[in-house]
């Protein structure tokens, strides 16, 4: 893939809800190791912890590149911190399945039970785009393994209500219609919204 010039990034970041296109949108990999890059993944940090989160995806603040930060350690509120920069990852000799309530950033005040692999390997780039590895198993408490594929589903066009069954998506459909009817209302379309 030829690199088109230097990515630039925004200066300040919001966190888009559903049902925004972009989070629809299969992320593009990132190219370009550089201060920018360092500059925004520290936005995207700050953007995250403000919200009182624990991963954010470049798509939910609008940049549709394969990045992603983490800091899982943030949900015991002990003052410990774990922060985590992913880029162009990927899943490798996944197995088994473990079930945890997720929710997100972008559905505010929705949270359900949602299936994902038990143990894997994450291979990614860091921020000096050497390749990292990662081995996680989610059922031995490594809860970084439900927040990684969770945010590697917004890079590849997913968000976690993808996951429910139609049984799921009944109890939080109203959340989902209210959510829908105000991005109508303040951008005059109705955005990507979930079919089912």
């Amino acid at each position: 893939m030829a690199n088109s010039g230097p990515t630039t990034y925004p200066d300040v970041l919001t966190i888009l809800q559903y049902p925004a296109p972009v989070l629809r949108k299969l992320a593009t990999p990132v190219t370009a190791f550089d201060e920018r890059l360092r500059a925004f993944a520290e936005r995207m940090f700050e953007t995250m912890y403000a919200a009182k989160g624990v991963g954010l995806a470049a798509p939910q603040v609008g940049v549709s590149r394969r990045l992603f930060v983490t800091d899982h350690a943030q949900r015991d509120g002990n003052g410990h911190s774990d922060r985590r920069v992913f880029i162009n990852p990927r899943i490798e000799n996944a197995s088994g399945e473990e079930t945890y309530e997720e929710g997100c950033l972008s559905f505010p005040g929705v949270y359900a039970k949602v299936t994902r692999h038990n143990r894997f390997d994450f291979v990614y780039q860091d921020l000096l785009g050497f390749e990292q590895r990662l081995t996680l198993d989610v059922e031995a408490g490594d809860f970084l393994g439900v927040v990684v594929q969770h945010e590697l589903d917004h890079l590849d066009g997913k968000v976690f209500v993808d996951h429910l069954t139609a049984a799921q998506v009944t109890l939080v459909k109203r959340r989902l219609r209210e959510m829908e009817k105000d991005y109508k209302t303040e951008h005059g379309k109705a955005g990507a919204v979930l079919r089912r």
